[in-house]
């Protein structure tokens, strides 16, 4: 089991995974100094990147899945979740929505997808078949395409498509190695995108996955001949994106300390943008951690968030994408007060009822509180209700704060309390988004409010 590690928790995750027989390959000079590794190119078998937000990391590879429950094991308050694109299908015509360029194809058990009319030559008419390959997902909703990929373990063939390398080699001898070799091949309409566990690898090892894709076409359209419903022609490639929750990134402050100088919040910051700050901060040896801590402290505070401020509130949705409310800053003190006009047209989330004009929200949430309160009123200043999320203890930066919604929620209108979508926090557990004991917090925390216990967390 070889992986490769980049980012920001590289400290820490190396930490963990050679405890538990993961062997690093082809690490960064720093991380060969920490860990007193021997110099290893070997090339890797499976990858660990940072999320584009730094809140996380995503994982692709052979062992994905055994780094996802070492994660699962060892931290708290994560969220994982399981992207699979480029799976291949044998569609069928449903219907064409001429005036919007879109054909819906039926998939098969009970799953359809939209195809682009712009990108499809073939005969317009119901029930004929398509051959498709998932091209992305937009919440929930199969994306198509008619150019196929097809996903290798160091690289990807893309049909009528450019030569690309991946970003994360480096060294220029190597990308010019791997763009010769795809011209070594005779690939007749494909072009290849090079990842990154391509790299150190052989020559022989590589142009044998190239031959042995380029078959791949053939064995797939034989498939998709054969077919007479719709269904899968081949299964498409699995990446996690794991997201850590406060409470993960301390762990992971603990974990890294027992390898080099860690300063408090070591994640937090680096996470928040602060990277600067934190390598200033631990390159002062000697120095005592909370005279540190305050210091930093001391910096975020100048910078904001500060009354008459405008702020983003990063409610991120376990299993999908975020959501980012946007208001000016009413109130700092021991909570953050933030004003949200709401646009009209919409619903009040839990509460019920239309959102009207100049209805406005007023959210109050505090540094490490499981919850965010938002209370709703209309251009008049009337009460409308109460909506209170439970959340991870969230994470609050100078211009944004920051948690993992956990689903579950307390409503309150008419001066009544009620707990509501239960059922969606059950479904994010059943599907091991996140973990059971996290789901339990979260209706602990939810029972609390109910019965009117304050939340000083």
């Amino acid at each position: 089991m070889k992986v490769k590690v980049r980012g920001i928790y590289t400290t820490a995750l190396t930490k963990i995974l050679t405890e538990n027989g993961f062997e690093l390959a082809n690490p960064s000079k720093i991380i060969n100094e920490r860990f007193n590794i021997t110099e290893n190119k070997e090339p890797a078998d499976t990858l660990v990147y940072d999320k584009e937000d730094l809140n996380g990391i995503t994982i692709s590879g052979t062992y994905a899945e055994k780094i996802v429950e070492l994660l699962n094991k060892n931290f708290f308050d994560i969220s994982v979740r399981k992207n699979e694109t480029g799976m291949i299908y044998c569609g069928k015509i449903k219907r064409i929505e001429t005036k919007y360029k879109k054909i819906w194809m039926d998939l098969g058990n009970g799953e359809e997808g939209i195809l682009s009319l712009q990108n499809y030559w073939g005969f317009l008419r119901d029930g004929e078949k398509v051959l498709v390959q998932v091209k992305n997902s937009i919440r929930g909703l199969k994306i198509l395409s008619t150019q196929l990929r097809i996903f290798g373990e160091n690289m990807i063939l893309i049909k009528d498509g450019f030569t690309k390398v991946s970003d994360y080699i480096s060294s220029k001898k190597e990308r010019d190695r791997l763009r010769k070799l795809s011209s070594s091949v005779k690939l007749e309409g494909w072009g290849v995108l090079w990842k990154s566990l391509a790299e150190g690898k052989s020559d022989e090892e590589l142009i044998s996955e190239l031959n042995s894709l380029v078959a791949q076409e053939s064995e797939i359209k034989e498939s998709f001949g054969q077919m007479t419903d719709p269904g899968v022609v081949k299964e498409g490639l699995k990446v996690y994106f794991v997201d850590f929750g406060s409470m993960a990134k301390q762990a992971l402050d603990q974990i890294r300390k027992n390898v080099i100088t860690t300063v408090v919040g070591h994640h937090f910051l680096k996470a928040g943008g602060y990277t600067i700050l934190t390598d200033f901060a631990e390159s002062l040896d000697g120095i005592d951690n909370d005279i540190v801590k305050r210091k930093i402290n001391k910096v975020l505070q100048n910078e904001g968030p500060q009354p008459g401020q405008r702020y983003r509130i990063i409610h991120k949705k376990p299993g999908t994408k975020d959501v980012v409310f946007n208001g000016i800053i009413k109130e700092v003190g021991d909570s953050i007060t933030v004003k949200r006009l709401l646009h009209s047209g919409g619903r009040l989330d839990g509460i019920g009822g239309s959102i009207d004009e100049g209805d406005y929200a007023i959210t109050t949430f505090k540094p490490g509180s499981w919850k965010t309160t938002h209370k709703y009123f209309n251009k008049d200043g009337y009460p409308k209700g109460v909506y209170i999320n439970i959340n991870t203890p969230i994470e609050v930066y100078p211009s944004f704060a920051r948690y993992i919604d956990l689903e579950v929620d307390v409503v309150e209108k008419d001066d009544k309390r009620e707990i509501v979508d239960v059922e969606k926090l059950e479904m994010v557990r059943s599907a091991g988004i996140i973990k059971s004991e996290l789901a339990d917090k979260a209706l602990q925390i939810a029972n609390e409010i109910l019965k009117g216990e304050s939340d000083e967390r």
